[in-house]
């Protein structure tokens, strides 16, 4: 049998549903007090907008318990793409900053977070299946496609082949996976980049064509200002009007995902430079700074292969592995003085006897 309850009742269900923080507290009104579980949320514009910034926020949040404004679960994060040329990936150093920053463990942190690479239409419309096994087998509460539009959309000045067909493939893959979510009582945001097809004036419509945008509860787009800063717009809602609110993010906003490692290196190394070696008061500790600066210099290539959450962390252990370098050599040293002694002191006994 049906239960039905009353309009009322259905209202006070819906307020009582915790809401996900995106870490701003303007785009949380905007948006109607935070991503809701069970709604799709599309988040599209430009390069440094500060989409890629949102993305990495609510993955991090998802984790947080319903109290402190998360969903107290696991986040699945689905990169839509090609690595080799665009190299847009999770940044890992940002997602361990804002773990510390909401006081949680880097490292059980980055564990709650599922990565899914996709690099061609294939693989997308058979990443759903990878989704739906996360869901049944964790404890999923978010799941985020990123560029969810891209490989079925044609670059700008590229012939459009088989559009009719790659846009049913995409409609298909847009349904699965909002369906899904709807049904574990899921958060879904996804992000994209504007239509190549602007108007002359005003809010372009995000890419994918107008089954995204009918399919998901709600939109916003965002527009860069200036570094730092955004214009935020509400261009769909089920209950609110469309309006604008300008974002500031804190940091520099992110363009492509991943900062070059050794233009991470390079920045944690200038800071000790400026920070931590020019008050160290013992001159020895000074020129031991020096000696592991031109040890992480030397090691950029190994380190940036390192599957290590940040750049200060890789720099920890090769210095690790440059003192135990050393401590092996000094080993080896007083080895051979040791043998050297023992054959004097063997010649000083045959003297002697």
């Amino acid at each position: 049998m049906v239960e039905f309850i009353n309009a009322l009742e259905a209202l006070n269900v819906k307020r009582s549903n915790p809401r996900l923080t995106t870490g701003d507290a303007d785009l949380d009104s905007l948006v109607g007090g935070g991503v809701e579980p069970g709604q799709f949320y599309l988040f599209y514009g430009e390069e440094e907008s500060g989409v890629d910034r949102i993305v990495h926020n609510l993955l991090v949040n998802a984790l947080l318990p319903p109290e402190k404004f998360g969903l107290g679960g696991k986040s699945v994060y689905v990169n839509c793409g090609n690595y080799r040329y665009e190299r847009t990936m999770l940044d890992t150093n940002l997602l361990c900053y804002l773990s510390k920053a909401a006081k949680l463990d880097p490292a059980e942190a980055l564990d709650s977070i599922y990565s899914i690479c996709v690099f061609s239409e294939e693989q997308e419309e058979k990443a759903f299946n990878e989704i739906r096994r996360l869901i049944h087998g964790d404890k999923i509460k978010l799941v985020v496609v990123h560029n969810i539009a891209k490989l079925f959309t044609a670059e700008e000045g590229a012939p459009n082949k088989n559009a009719g067909e790659r846009t049913i493939r995409l409609q298909k893959v847009i349904h699965e996976i909002r369906q899904i979510c709807a049904e574990n009582n899921l958060a879904f945001a996804a992000s994209c980049r504007p239509s190549q097809k602007k108007p002359g004036h005003g809010i372009p419509p995000p890419e994918g064509g107008k089954y995204l945008t009918h399919k998901a509860t709600v939109i916003v787009y965002l527009k860069r200002k200036s570094k730092g800063y955004s214009s935020a717009y509400l261009v769909k809602h089920p209950n609110r009007a469309d309006r604008k609110i300008d974002l500031k993010f804190g940091g520099e906003i992110l363009g492509r995902v991943t900062t070059p490692f050794r233009t991470l290196l390079k920045e944690e190394m200038d800071n000790l430079k400026r920070t931590y070696r020019e008050v160290l008061i013992d001159e020895g500790r000074r020129e031991a700074f020096d000696s592991l600066i031109q040890t992480w210099s030397s090691e950029q290539g190994a380190m940036s292969y390192a599957r290590v959450p940040t750049a200060l962390d890789i720099m920890l252990l090769t210095a690790a592995v440059d003192n135990r370098r050393l401590i092996e050599g000094l080993t080896d040293e007083v080895g051979a003085i040791r043998s050297k002694l023992d054959k004097i002191e063997g010649k000083l006994e045959k003297l002697t006897g």
